[in-house]
């Protein structure tokens, strides 16, 4: 119960309405606790363990989620299972978001051809 609780915070936190985070639970099934997921996790969880020991905030005695310790215990990029990619946590998190289709996709990032407008500003002196 603890756990559903603190994932039903976290994606409050990011913005996701009580609709998408009912249908993400709805879709998730019942949780089951097992000893480890596989190497990679227990690595990634080993980690979080070192760097947290370098977290130079008090923590809230009785607070059981540290929205400020999470955030930087998942300010490095990961390749979590079922991705090719690596990036922020809460950035794979919405794309899987999107991939399970519980939230619509977003547009692409509009990209920058520095170059071109390098080119095409030459001589400007704005």
């Amino acid at each position: 119960m603890y756990i559903g609780r603190v994932i039903h915070g976290v994606m409050q936190e990011m913005g996701y309405s009580e609709e998408h985070i009912a249908q993400y639970f709805k879709m998730s099934d019942d949780m089951i606790v097992t000893k480890t997921h596989g190497k990679k996790s227990v690595g990634g969880i080993n980690r979080m363990v070192m760097d947290a020991q370098y977290f130079d905030k008090k923590l809230e005695k009785d607070t059981k989620y540290q929205w400020e310790l999470s955030e930087y215990l998942n300010r490095d990029i990961c390749q979590p299972e079922g991705f090719d990619e690596y990036g922020y946590p809460s950035e794979l998190f919405k794309l899987d978001m999107e991939r399970i289709g519980i939230v619509p996709k977003r547009n692409p990032a509009k990209v920058i051809d520095f170059s071109q407008y390098i080119e095409n500003n030459r001589g400007t002196t704005d």
